[in-house]
């Protein structure tokens, strides 16, 4: 797999959640979640803790199961936390400092050993609130873009021109 977009997301759990636990802990229960849906385990290839510690989760070298229809090429990076969110949200109202040094600094690495000029959040993707804030006003490090994804009306508008072009 050669990776060309990152996709953020968040765990959509309580900022509580496993605390005082080891982030080994997060990063089994989260594939216990996703075997439990058929997977064939975590679907995303990072996770990061509240306290900033970073741990892998699918090895880079596989494809990942975090955004149905746009598996391929992408890594994902899951922030604990982000329960009840929206997507109109902060980063700071459901991450912390530690999460964003730590999430600044993953996106750098990456970026450094792939070509990788995508950033996005899940929600982009799908209609969901997940991350719980917008990639594209929270984080623009070097040659990262955002996606410009069309919207619904933009692709009805799309298949109704092509119905009638072909009449």
């Amino acid at each position: 797999m050669i990776p060309t977009e990152i996709i953020i997301h968040c765990s959509a759990t309580r900022p509580e959640w496993l605390e005082g636990q080891p982030l080994s802990r997060a990063v089994k229960t989260i594939d216990s979640w996703h075997k439990a849906k058929g997977w064939k385990g975590i679907g995303y290839h990072y996770v990061v803790g509240r306290n900033g510690k970073v741990l892998p989760g699918r090895p880079e070298s596989e494809q990942g199961a975090h955004v149905r229809g746009h598996n391929q090429n992408t890594l994902g990076i899951c922030l604990l936390g982000g329960f009840g969110g929206s997507a109109d949200d902060t980063f700071n109202d459901h991450f912390t400092k530690e999460q964003r040094l730590a999430l600044e600094k993953l996106l750098v690495d990456i970026q450094t050993r792939h070509d990788i000029t995508i950033l996005s959040g899940h929600n982009i993707y799908a209609n969901k609130g997940c991350p719980c804030f917008d990639v594209s006003k929270e984080f623009s490090l070097g040659k990262i873009t955002v996606p410009q994804v069309p919207s619904l009306f933009d692709s009805i508008i799309a298949f109704i021109s092509k119905l009638f072009s072909k009449v």
